[in-house]
């Protein structure tokens, strides 16, 4: 049974699914029409990324799950699909980048390049921002809802707005052909408008699926928490409970996926301490943060 924070992420994520499948139907039907390889590189990415959200969907109803290997969850199956999505997008752009930039080089070389197509993709464009910014914008509100805790929507809403911006630059670039004629000095974007747009947007881009990667990563080795915001809640949770007979001289705060592990280091300022001091002390903490970080794991360590 799902918890209301996984209805919420799984109610989003099953919208996706079916969002992005239509947005990869539409780029190989406007790729057809056009004969655009930018439109059928983002038909493939919205394909891929309906693909990859069922996998997340799954990952909601398994990551509670804990056995003797996982006593603690398997929410670090969160941590790997933010990593691995990170590596997709960014493989994504690079391949737009790199068959963009032989396509010019190629028509450079006085290769026979087929004149771009315009037809629907006005319509196709207007259609797909509505759908790629729509469906980010879905995802930040069902995240902002549970706190920001899943890093599965916050992901998912990056690709959704690259997939929305790449769009706009494949966009422009075709209804742009259709003020250029053929004698005119740029009528050589009648060929390669699409590629030059692509290329300047990759690199624009190129930063986001890095933050992704990154912040993946550090989930999967068990960094420190980046959200500063959250660490400063925490650490003032653990002052305001905190026993006087006890003192904390360190705390480590980690996020993997959806769960939270804090670590706090303390020492006793009595001789003894009772233990029910102690349970008190942890069972207080995990109360307060089970509102707004519902997964925590809270440790205390005596040095």
């Amino acid at each position: 049974m799902l918890n209301k924070t996984d209805q919420i992420e799984a109610s989003a994520l099953k919208i996706g699914v079916i969002v992005n499948f239509l947005m990869a139907v539409a780029g190989w039907v406007a790729y057809s029409l056009t004969g655009s390889e930018a439109l059928l590189l983002d038909g493939n990415f919205s394909f891929i990324s309906s693909v990859t959200t069922i996998g997340a969907i799954l990952i909601i109803y398994k990551k509670h799950k804990r056995t003797t290997v996982f006593p603690y969850g398997r929410y670090f199956y969160e941590s790997f699909f933010t990593f691995s999505k990170g590596i997709l997008i960014l493989g994504l752009i690079i391949a737009a980048l790199f068959q963009n930039i032989i396509k010019i080089l190629a028509f450079m070389e006085g290769e026979k390049i087929e004149k771009l197509q315009t037809g629907p993709i006005l319509i196709y464009m207007i259609l797909m921002i509505f759908l790629c910014f729509g469906l980010a914008f879905l995802y930040q509100h069902k995240n902002k809802k549970i706190h920001f805790k899943s890093s599965i929507l916050a992901v998912e809403a990056k690709a959704s707005k690259i997939d929305g911006y790449m769009t706009i630059a494949v966009g422009i670039a075709l209804v742009s052909t259709t003020f250029v004629s053929e004698t005119s000095k740029l009528s050589f974007l009648l060929y390669i408008g699409d590629a030059i747009i692509v290329i300047l947007m990759a690199l624009i881009l190129l930063k986001m699926p890095f933050q992704v990667i990154k912040d993946g990563f550090i989930e999967l080795g068990g960094g420190s928490l980046q959200n500063q915001e959250a660490v400063k809640e925490i650490e003032a949770v653990i002052k305001r409970l905190l026993p006087s007979s006890l003192q904390v001289i360190n705390c480590h705060i980690s996020k993997t996926g959806s769960s939270h592990l804090v670590l706090i280091y303390a020492s006793s300022m009595t001789p003894t301490i009772a233990m029910d001091t102690i349970t008190q002390y942890r069972s207080s903490i995990h109360e307060k943060l089970d509102a707004k970080y519902p997964n925590s794991e809270i440790e205390i360590v005596f040095r």
